[in-house]
């Protein structure tokens, strides 16, 4: 229901006189949608599930440039009013960053059962400037509730706060000489996590134009100076924290994140930073951890990221219900030793977008080392005391001398994929040419492709199945694949069909016509334990024959030297 001031737009608007029932249809000319950027398409999205029956929204840039609408997200049947798209709104008409709802008549060219939707609208306002308006499809004649109001406040700020920057680069523009810009971070206390403390400079008057793809990389180059600058003066693991968090929600819009820091002599996080949303769902993420330690995924795993979906029961008014959460997980790396897990999670299973995921990645890349030093410093929280100089305090690890000996040894200890592609080369050696090796995910649920020998049948599988680029994907429990319970039950199984080892990714007809490709079907599954835990799976096949009981007991001597040495690498790493 509108305010005054809401009920003053309503009748300005409406003073545009309405097209008569009789008068003929005409389609108007197809709208011009630009493209929008991330963090506007991020919002409206977190926008439509914060908000209960709110199915739709589009920003209108402001001044309007023709029928130009800046983003458009679910159902919006007022942008066939041209009204709308043309509106130039006093600063007094509406409360700025503020929503208001209105009986808005619906365009004919929508179609509507029951009670018609009602208009959504707020004027965004940036740096003391009007710079767009939002519109919604609200579908409720029922009053927002609290939280659903503050959600829509929040959301309309930060939309005003990307539509003026125009993107990202709200957070690299170069500042005035006289004044540099810098991410500043709040003091140690007691009261919930502060909001974003980012500071956003207003854009430069006059920039050279530039090749799209050239703008964005030159933004992000800027992005990631800009934080590294911010981590300049920070010694402590909490506040680099910070950084990061504010960093990767301007950038991805996660709905929690954390940063665990292990401890270097247990299997154990020493450290572990988290902020969740302050709505009972993020809550109740934070509650129900996701693994971060030394032995998940993406810890044991030389790979630049790893992602996957998990699912959490959330209480609501019917009962426990699922959501679905995208996670995004990245090895902290420094001296070739894995110390650490940064994770990102957002509500939903549509996953992070390819350029969020790299923006990200070199963002924690440039955090790496100072989080090295000041988890070898055992420095987590801010000091009470006047700190060292920043320069004691981070140096790199190259430049730390007490260290040199620790990141020699490092430095020479063979990697998990190195251990791991010995074990396929050595299968090759003693006349093994088609094996290949999967991984499991515990977090996920999942057995994941790893690695495959290089004869021509093992590529013409790898083809077919993406077991090297991570697309071969099983799940654990599933009952009918050999792997899947070979890996479960810790033991040794074989497998006289295809059909039995590509379950569920291929019918029976699909699985023959591979075995066919091939020359074989026969397999042996032998599951690769680890301090107890059963990590991945050699699969020694497929071929035609079943290969001979003294083979089966080369290979299995080679998979327990293949254990060894991980839980060797393993622990020195940590």
């Amino acid at each position: 229901m509108a305010s005054v001031r809401g009920v003053a737009v309503e009748t300005a608007l409406a003073a545009t006189p309405e097209p008569s029932v009789e008068s003929p249809k005409i389609d108007p000319a197809p709208l011009n949608v630009v493209r929008m950027t991330p963090p506007v398409e991020a919002t409206l999205r977190i926008l439509l599930n914060s908000v209960p029956y709110l199915i739709g929204a589009a920003v209108v840039r402001q001044p309007a440039v023709g029928d130009a609408v800046e983003a458009e997200v679910g159902r919006m049947p007022w942008l066939h009013d041209r009204r709308l798209l043309t509106l130039q709104l006093p600063d007094d008409s509406l409360p700025a960053n503020r929503a208001i709802l209105l009986d808005w008549p619906v365009p004919y060219q929508a179609e509507w059962v029951g009670v018609p939707p009602r208009l959504l609208i707020s004027r965004l306002v940036t740096q003391d400037r009007t710079v767009g308006v939002l519109l919604g499809t609200l579908i409720s004649r029922d009053q927002i509730s609290t939280g659903a109001r503050e959600a829509l406040d929040l959301s309309c700020e930060l939309i005003a706060a990307a539509v003026g920057s125009d993107s990202l680069a709200t957070l690299s523009v170069p500042a005035p000489v006289d004044e540099p810009r810098r991410l500043v971070v709040v003091p140690d206390e007691a009261m919930p996590e502060p909001e974003s403390s980012l500071v956003i400079a207003a854009p430069a008057e006059s920039e050279p134009v530039l090749d799209p793809k050239d703008e964005q990389d030159e933004r992000d180059r800027q992005v990631v100076d800009e934080v590294g600058r911010a981590l300049d003066e920070l010694t402590d693991a909490r506040s680099i924290g910070r950084v990061l968090r504010d960093a990767v929600t301007a950038i991805a819009g996660v709905d929690g994140f954390s940063v665990a820091l292990f401890n270097s002599v247990r299997r154990e996080v020493a450290y572990r930073y988290k902020v969740v949303g302050a709505d009972p769902d993020s809550a109740e993420m934070g509650r129900q951890a996701v693994d971060d330690g030394p032995d998940c995924y993406a810890a044991r795993h030389d790979r630049r990221w790893h992602g996957f979906v998990r699912e959490i029961g959330v209480r609501g008014p019917e009962g426990v219900e699922a959501r679905k959460i995208s996670v995004l997980q990245y090895p902290l790396i420094a001296a070739d030793e894995v110390f650490g897990v940064a994770t990102l999670q957002i509500f939903g299973d549509t996953g992070f977008s390819d350029h969020a995921t790299r923006l990200v990645l070199r963002v924690i890349e440039v955090s790496s080392d100072r989080l090295a030093a000041v988890r070898r410093a055992a420095r987590f929280q801010p000091s009470l005391t006047p700190p060292e100089s920043a320069a004691a305090a981070v140096l790199p690890p190259v430049a730390a001398a007490p260290f040199l000996s620790s990141v020699n040894a490092a430095t020479e200890a063979p990697t998990t994929d190195q251990i791991l592609n010995d074990l396929v080369t050595k299968c090759t050696d003693i006349g093994l040419p088609t094996t290949f090796m999967v991984g499991v995910d515990p977090a996920a649920g999942l057995l994941r492709g790893e690695l495959i020998s290089n004869s021509p049948a093992a590529r013409e599988l790898d083809y077919a199945l993406g077991i090297s680029v991570g697309r071969f994907t099983i799940e654990l429990s599933d009952r009918y694949n050999a792997i899947a319970r070979a890996c479960r039950e810790g033991r040794i199984v074989t497998s006289p069909t295809l059909d039995e080892l590509v379950h569920p990714l291929r019918d029976a007809d699909g699985a023959a016509t591979l075995e066919r490709l091939v020359q074989g079907g026969r397999s042996t599954i032998l599951p690769i334990t680890v301090s107890g835990d059963v990590v991945g799976a050699l699969v020694v096949g497929p071929m035609a024959d079943e290969p001979g009981f003294s083979t089966v007991v080369k290979v299995r001597d080679l998979v327990n030297e293949t254990a060894s040495r991980l839980a060797e690498a393993w622990r020195t790493k940590r």
